[in-house]
């Protein structure tokens, strides 16, 4: 995994990845629209390929290079640990602010009435279920992702 990130790490790769994503390039494609040395542009396409960003194909003396799509879901599946966390933790803080917000509306209407305003609900207890479904569908989302990624490699 350290090659992918190392292989992410400089500008001019990111670039040719951006360039392949489109659709597949030769060599001679991608080295007319990046402007480097034969040498330079050959370093940078073998670091890709190593980090299995890149797939080569090979017909005569011409290279084409296209996007690993395999390579990526590894390097996603690697970030995906890290949002499942941040986006549960966000319908956490969303529920939270959701609570803050029905109390602070409500203390404006009573300024504005001039009385007392009687909720017929705990904003706080709405604003945490509200993250608590949130989450929940998050997980129901990310397992069905799991089954349909299984389902596509048995095919």
């Amino acid at each position: 995994m350290a090659d992918v990130f190392d292989a992410l790490a400089d500008g001019k790769r990111r670039a040719i990845l951006e360039l392949v994503a489109t659709k597949p390039h030769t060599t001679a494609a991608i080295n007319k629209a990046m402007k480097l040395s034969d040498t330079v542009l050959e370093k940078h396409l073998k670091m890709l390929v190593t980090a299995e960003l890149l797939l080569v194909a090979t017909k005569g003396k011409t290279k084409t290079y296209s996007i690993n799509k395999a390579g990526f879901a590894e390097a996603g599946k690697w970030f995906g640990k890290f949002g499942s966390n941040m986006v549960a933790g966000q319908a956490d803080l969303l529920g939270e602010n959701i609570a803050s917000l029905l109390t602070n509306a409500a203390s404006w209407l009573e300024g504005k009435v001039g009385g007392k305003i009687n909720l017929d609900f705990d904003a706080e207890k709405v604003g945490k279920e509200l993250g608590k479904k949130l989450s929940d569908v998050k997980a129901e989302a990310s397992g069905k992702i799991t089954e349909v990624k299984v389902k596509v490699r048995k095919k």
